[in-house]
């Protein structure tokens, strides 16, 4: 088998999937969670970027709270019916209403992680340059 067919046997990147447990209140759970793509931490970067008087602003938060719409898979905070349930109308008003930011960060690493970076704080620097 030649190199170039190692390439072409490498997984897609939102097959890359991971398994955490958090901590909130007391309690274990569970997540599921896939790698970002290049096209998405762009678009997340630029989403979370603002321009004011000339000096670029990097959102760390926004940019967490795309991160882990995108890459949570199970469970699915995006299910409408599970929204509805949870009188929440997106995963990200349902995330910041029931994780404290300290988890948020977490799973935010383990992504970062996942996805092939060193750590979601060396992330945050390489988007403020």
């Amino acid at each position: 088998m030649s190199k170039l067919d190692d390439f072409l046997n490498l997984s897609d990147v939102c097959d890359i999937k991971k398994t955490i447990t958090v901590n909130v209140n007391g309690k274990s759970f569970e997540l599921l969670i896939r790698a970002i793509t290049e096209s998405e931490h762009k678009e997340f970067q630029r989403r979370s970027n603002t321009i004011n008087k000339n000096k670029i602003n990097f959102d760390s938060a926004k940019y967490a709270n795309l991160l882990l719409d995108a890459c949570i898979v199970e469970p699915n905070f995006r299910d409408s019916e599970f929204l509805k349930k949870v009188n929440c109308i997106s995963s990200t008003e349902f995330i910041n209403k029931k994780f404290p930011a300290g988890v948020v960060a977490e799973i935010s690493d383990e992504i970062q992680k996942l996805s092939g970076f060193e750590s979601y704080d060396m992330e945050i620097e390489n988007a403020k340059n």
